[in-house]
């Protein structure tokens, strides 16, 4: 068995700030990504993070980033079916509870933990 290595903490600072400032501008604009995940984020040549694939996204709140007459997307979200990756998942999700900036928090912490420890919390 081969003993997985993670990054250094001060890496893993580095990448985490830039990550929860992603995570904060997204919610900032009523947006939930609701499957933040190692594999959902990059680390680009330069040391920037990319948070990418918001294909389980929610807009939540009143206003909306997508409104106006050029709106091209439409909802599909099925509120009884639960949405996610489950190693990442708050514990309110597995409840079947609906995600919030809270849940994408959860990730994040878990993220922070496989990114340092080099494998997922038990």
């Amino acid at each position: 068995m081969c003993a997985t290595v993670g990054l250094a903490p001060q890496s893993g600072l580095r990448y985490g700030v830039q990550i929860a400032s992603a995570l904060a501008r997204a919610h900032d604009r009523g947006i939930i990504h609701r499957d933040l995940k190692t594999a959902n984020i990059i680390i680009t040549d330069d040391g920037l993070v990319k948070v990418l694939d918001f294909g389980l996204a929610k807009q939540v709140g009143s206003s909306s980033i997508f409104e106006g007459p050029t709106r091209s997307f439409a909802s599909i979200e099925n509120t009884s079916s639960v949405s996610g990756t489950l190693p990442y998942m708050a514990p309110e999700i597995l409840r079947g509870e609906v995600a919030d900036q809270r849940s994408d928090l959860w990730a994040l912490g878990v993220v922070l933990y496989e990114a340092v420890s080099g494998r997922l919390p038990l």
